[in-house]
């Protein structure tokens, strides 16, 4: 099954054999919500927004929703966290 020599294919090799091969592309968000997707859809509209017009004001406004947006997923990610080690 090596394809290429050393001890680096040998591990790889054995390790896909066991535990499967997966292409890396799918991150698991556990933690993605309608809350967290409002508050995320909410930030790239003010985004959207302020490159339209590109006025200081718009700027404000999208900055604030991006710290709602960063709170949102935090707290969320955090509740989650200890309902998992609750288990």
């Amino acid at each position: 099954m090596a394809h290429f020599y050393g001890p680096w294919c040998i591990i790889r090799d054995t390790a896909q054999v066991t535990c499967g091969l997966s292409k890396g592309m799918h991150k698991e968000t556990w933690w993605w919500n309608e809350e967290v997707a409002e508050a995320v859809r909410e930030k790239k509209k003010k985004y959207g927004n302020w490159k339209k017009v590109k006025l200081t004001e718009a700027w404000k406004v999208y900055k604030k929703s991006k710290q709602n947006t960063k709170r949102v997923i935090s707290l969320q990610r955090e509740r989650n966290r200890r309902n998992m080690q609750a288990l």
